[in-house]
């Protein structure tokens, strides 16, 4: 009896004791859930947490693990879009590696987790707009009719005539570049890739503030690794030409380096899509291939519409042919 009167005893205060236990849930959140801007004119750091940029929820810093929440500062926070952010002051960053600790509410629960943040990888603001002004930081414009090949082949005269790009800038100074034709599944056409979502500025300014510094970080950081291993080529008569081998809808990621009398380096990238127009049957043949620059990934709906209406056409031969042998085979019988 006695056995049986501890053992509830001891049932009810574990129940009473549970009951008191806040609802506190500590876990980390995954870095790649994490994107983190710096502002070096606030001397601040902006951390955006994907899941909740939605949700009121306070955090506080320390570069202690296990802080205990009694010890730790909460605030809540918001950017300019609305959205629930940590801001973090850089006085308050003593230590790494940093600890973010955010508090908020789901469904009748407190909730704590604890962020390991690496402030190393923040995103400046100043990059977010270098990355953002990228394709403009050095005047170019389309050309067309370049001459390359001026010659008689098999009796004909033969001219071949290229397009690319001019350089517009009025400044005096030295200009260099690579051109580099995108091939699947390298850095140039990832890059090819990030520009063209950045170009799209109806779609870019539709994302989140999360989404858009994920974009312009892996950009950034790809761009410069890039730029860091080019292979320079210095500009003739401010023109950069494509190849003369180029054929339709071949894509290009043209790096350009310009160097001021002061030194100064500036560094750029334009993207170009070839467009080839065949030779013209005449006796003085001319064989023109213009290169575009691009704001937009290159058109290629009217191949997909082609590659339909084929298929639809070969499924409707099949239709016919298959009935037209069951009446033959009626007629047989």
């Amino acid at each position: 009896m006695k056995s049986f009167k501890a053992k509830l005893i001891g049932a009810i205060v574990l129940f009473i004791m549970i009951m008191l236990v806040p609802m506190i849930v500590l876990a980390v959140t995954n870095e790649e859930n994490i994107q983190i801007i710096s502002n070096t004119d606030e001397q601040e750091y902006i951390v955006y947490i994907q899941d909740l940029m939605g949700t009121n929820f306070a955090s506080a810093v320390s570069n202690i693990d296990n802080a205990l929440e009694q010890d730790l500062n909460f605030v809540t926070a918001k950017d300019g879009e609305g959205n629930y952010v940590a801001q973090i002051k850089a006085s308050a960053v003593t230590g790494n590696p940093t600890y973010l600790y955010v508090k908020y509410n789901q469904d009748g629960q407190e909730k704590l987790e604890t962020i390991t943040l690496d402030l190393s990888k923040a995103l400046d603001k100043t990059d977010m707009e270098y990355v953002e002004n990228t394709t403009k930081r050095i005047g170019t414009e389309t050309v067309e009719k370049l001459e390359e090949i001026n010659e008689e082949i098999n009796g004909v005269q033969t001219t071949l005539t290229v397009g690319g790009l001019k350089i517009t800038d009025t400044d005096n100074a030295t200009y260099e570049y690579q051109l580099t034709k995108v091939e699947k599944d390298t850095p140039y056409s990832r890059l090819f890739a990030l520009a063209n979502q950045l170009l799209n500025e109806e779609s870019y300014n539709a994302e989140d503030m999360y989404s858009k510094i994920q974009l312009t970080s892996e950009f950034y950081t790809l761009y410069n690794q890039l730029i860091e291993g080019a292979t320079w080529t210095a500009v003739e008569n401010m023109e950069i030409r494509q190849p003369n081998d180029a054929q339709i809808n071949d894509q290009y990621v043209v790096l350009i380096k310009k160097t001021a009398e002061d030194g100064t380096v500036t560094t750029d990238a334009k993207l170009m899509v070839s467009d080839l127009t065949p030779y013209e049957q005449r006796e003085d043949v001319e064989e023109t291939r213009v290169v575009q620059e691009t704001a937009k990934l290159p058109i290629t709906g009217d191949s997909i519409i082609l590659f339909v209406a084929l298929a639809m056409v070969v499924i409707a031969l099949i239709i016919v042919f298959a009935r037209m042998k069951k009446l033959n085979k009626k007629e047989d019988k």
